[in-house]
């Protein structure tokens, strides 16, 4: 027999289920009633007039500084391409559709789109429209060094295209190229400027691994047990299971291959890998390539992972010669603000024909270990097989080296994460017995005292070296003041370490540096202008 109680109770819980299914139901009734309602709202005509109105055009100056290439680009790309799916790798983002990256700058996680592009002559401002493809998606043109041609991708439908310009306003696609930008770095003028070399979509890679519907066996994942940090990371931007790591071996395969680009020819080169720094010498001859290898991390993201660091020798393209220089293993648990053991940050010298510089910790990669210097700085020039020479110890983190056309003058940096402090030393590579003279000293985030940046120049094999008249080099920076930004342009010199102001912006417009103008002094440079009532517009002084 069932109590009186015990019915009530039951009509009682019939009741409540009765009313959240109501509640569950009737949302679903509304927005089936009125579907206006729950579509993308649109502002007046006139406000979408003003966001869909061509941006002002952006200056790309050629290494030559006899042209420019003026690039207007999409603000506010539809919701088609934003809502474009996409997968999350171990810190990468790619669509499946066309293998493009969906996680690179811009304000919406996609990769941004040029609208146009205008070739104009310094000379004589001579301007020569460039007829992009319909419906193309161009990226960021890059000039090589000779000033005769540039290159683009084109995100298409299907694939990342490569696109090569040039100073005629003709754009031609590279027939059958498939740009694997995952790691980015899929594509560099080579020195002869005559060639790239790229990162390829494998040829027949047929589809990507599907999921299993019964996963193969457990995720395991394994612990020393020992202490330590790790960064953390957006929603399963890193890997989650054994399929993920199937995606994402797919997706960063990669082939090596030169592409000419007068006759468009490609020549593959190596075999596929997971390659993802790609940096030609300025010798021309050597190639600095890094591939990344198992065992993957769940923890971190793919620069992490363990990768071997080799040179190349591509002046046979049909022989390889490959150099070994480093074996990175895993580094999953780096100390916040700390850097991995081991070689880390492989440039190549850019006043030496094939010279590798890099820097080892000395503190175990950790901020947090007393020590009177972080960092060591080595050299290690071709054919690589002898010892490589130190070249210098910092106090504080090694970031890099700024290198003069003096050849064995450079500005070397370095940086504390914690204080957000930078130091620069004028160094002589060359000679690291020489003591290093300290150049700047100050907070990254007193935007006031910014000295700014040096002004470079690309040298005909396309390295680049900071510009020099006589014992000087010139700085342009943001000028950022209680008025604003106002950009400048200074002359620093080495010897007295005074700086002359060669040009500043007004207070009522903005105007900044752009370079300085082909075949004259370092007296006469272009700069770029606008105001409220002036739009951008290039001027030489």
């Amino acid at each position: 027999m069932i109590s009186s109680g015990s019915m009530l109770a039951n009509v009682c819980r019939k009741r409540v289920v009765a009313v959240a299914m109501a509640l569950v139901v009737a949302p679903a009734a509304v927005a089936a009633d009125a579907p206006a309602d729950s579509a993308y709202h649109q502002p007046p005509k006139a406000i979408l007039d003003v966001m869909h109105a061509p941006s002002p055009p952006v200056p790309y100056v050629s290494p030559t500084e006899d042209a420019m290439l003026l690039v207007s680009w999409q603000d506010y790309p539809p919701m088609s391409r934003v809502a474009t799916p996409f997968l999350r790798l171990a810190g990468v983002r790619i669509e499946p559709k066309n293998h493009s990256k969906h996680d690179t700058p811009g304000g919406y996680g996609i990769t941004p789109c040029a609208r146009s592009f205008d070739l104009v002559r310094v000379a004589d401002g001579k301007e020569t429209h460039v007829a992009l493809p319909d419906g193309a998606c161009p990226g960021t043109p890059v000039w090589a060094a000779d000033g005769k041609r540039y290159a683009f991708a084109n995100v298409a439908t299907d694939a990342v295209e490569l696109w090569i310009g040039d100073t005629t306003g003709v754009v031609r696609r590279v027939p059958g190229v498939r740009l694997n930008p995952m790691f980015g770095e899929d594509a560099h003028w080579m020195p002869d400027q005559a060639s790239l070399i790229v990162k390829l979509v494998p040829g027949g890679l047929g589809a990507p691994p599907p999921e299993p519907e019964v996963p193969a066996g457990p995720s395991i994942q394994e612990t020393a047990g020992a202490k330590g940090q790790s960064s953390t990371y957006e929603n399963r931007d890193t890997l989650g299971g054994k399929h993920d790591e199937d995606l994402f071996d797919y997706y960063a395969l990669s082939q090596l291959a030169l592409v000419d680009a007068g006759t468009l020819a490609v020549m593959p080169i190596g075999k596929p890998a997971n390659y993802a720094r790609l940096r030609p010498a300025p010798d021309g001859k050597h190639v600095l390539v890094s591939a990344i290898h198992k065992p993957y991390s769940y923890v971190t993201t793919y620069d992490r992972f363990p990768q071997e660091v080799d040179v190349w020798d591509v002046s046979n393209h049909a022989d390889i010669a490959v150099q070994h220089i480093a074996s990175l293993p895993l580094a999953d648990r780096v100390p916040i603000h700390g850097v991995p053991t081991g070689p880390r940050d492989f440039e190549w010298r850019a006043t030496s024909p094939a010279t590798l510089t890099y820097a080892e910790a000395l503190d175990g990669g950790d901020w947090n270990v007393n020590v009177p210097f972080r960092d060591k700085v080595f050299a290690l020039a071709a054919p690589f097989t002898s010892a490589p020479v130190e070249i210098g110890r910092t106090e504080q983190r090694y970031t890099g080296f700024g290198w003069t056309e003096e050849p064995s003058l450079a500005l070397r940096t370095e940086y504390d994460a914690n204080r957000h402090w930078t130091r620069t030393y004028l160094v002589d590579v060359d000679d690291p017995a020489q003591k290093p003279r300290l150049l700047w000293d100050l907070s990254t985030d007193e935007e006031y005292a910014n000295p700014g940046e040096p002004v470079a120049r690309q040298l005909p094999n396309g390295a680049w070296v900071i510009r020099k008249d006589g014992n000087a080099i010139f700085l342009e920076g943001s000028g950022s003041s209680p008025d604003g930004d106002r950009p400048f342009l200074d002359r620093l010199d080495l010897a007295t370490l005074k700086t002359e102001r060669l040009f500043r912006s007004g207070k009522t417009s903005y105007e900044r540096f752009l370079s300085f103008k082909s075949g004259a002094d370092t007296r006469t440079f272009l700069t770029w202008h606008q105001s409220v009532v002036d739009p951008p517009n290039a001027f030489v002084r």
